[in-house]
């Protein structure tokens, strides 16, 4: 269910059964000169969609947080980039007044890798207030799953632009899709770095994108997550191989 369509009262007797709420945080920056500013949103907006279908009755979806932290493409085009400790504050007290009203697990649903080590912290620190919290980024999660239908992956590359495509191909404009494997040798900034190793906002291939190859992505990377949101309810968190 989602928490927009709660009224006070509903929220409060949600709580009284339901004790998982999904966070999903996205980006608005460039996306290639092809896939619209707000990929990071919508991808992990169709996400819960869908497993909102399956597990409405089980979890609360919060509003999404659609800004993040993107030094990357900060020189491109409707990139709003937030600063990382001023994204990870605003994250944290999001999840820490969710925790006020009686949230005991969260999920960042996360749909952009900049976003990533400013989340790390405040995963840590939430959890010192006694939550549970779960980061699921998609594309990497599940990578070797999504490379078994994409021959690679990248920002605004093969994978997440098919997903798009899947999700309403009006809004992509395949004419404009590029390809760029530049890449830095190392853990490096450097002035100027984003408009070289992210070479027209995008890196890996995104010519080879299609519809067909999102939908795949959408349906297996769902049945995944739902399979580790079930673990998350069961509280089976660690993985005992003795």
């Amino acid at each position: 269910m989602y928490m927009l369509y709660l009224n006070s009262d509903q929220f409060a007797e949600a709580l009284e059964r339901i004790d998982t709420v999904v966070l999903p945080i996205g980006m608005t920056e460039a996306h290639g000169h092809h896939c619209p500013l707000g990929t990071d949103v919508i991808i992990p907006r169709r996400f819960l969609e869908l497993i909102e279908e399956r597990m409405g009755d089980e979890l609360i979806i919060a509003p999404e947080i659609p800004y993040g932290h993107s030094w990357n493409l900060a020189p491109y085009p409707g990139t709003l980039d937030i600063p990382a400790n001023v994204f990870g504050e605003y994250v944290y007290h999001v999840g820490k007044n969710l925790a006020k009203w009686g949230v005991k697990k969260l999920v960042l649903f996360n749909g952009h890798g900049g976003n990533t080590p400013a989340l790390t912290p405040v995963m840590e620190r939430l959890a010192d207030l006694g939550l549970t919290v779960l980061l699921i980024n998609w594309w990497i999660d599940y990578a070797a799953e999504i490379l078994t239908i994409c021959e690679g992956q990248g920002h605004a590359g093969e994978d997440e632009t098919s997903v798009v495509l899947a999700i309403d191909e009006s809004i992509v404009d395949m004419s404009k899709a590029r390809v760029n494997w530049n890449k830095a040798i190392a853990n490096v900034r450097f002035p100027g770095m984003s408009l070289k190793t992210m070479e027209n906002a995008q890196t890996g291939d995104a010519t080879l994108a299609s519809k067909a190859k999102g939908e795949a992505i959408l349906s297996l990377c769902t049945e995944k997550i739902i399979e580790l949101l079930r673990h998350l309810q069961a509280g089976q968190l660690i993985m005992n191989k003795g």
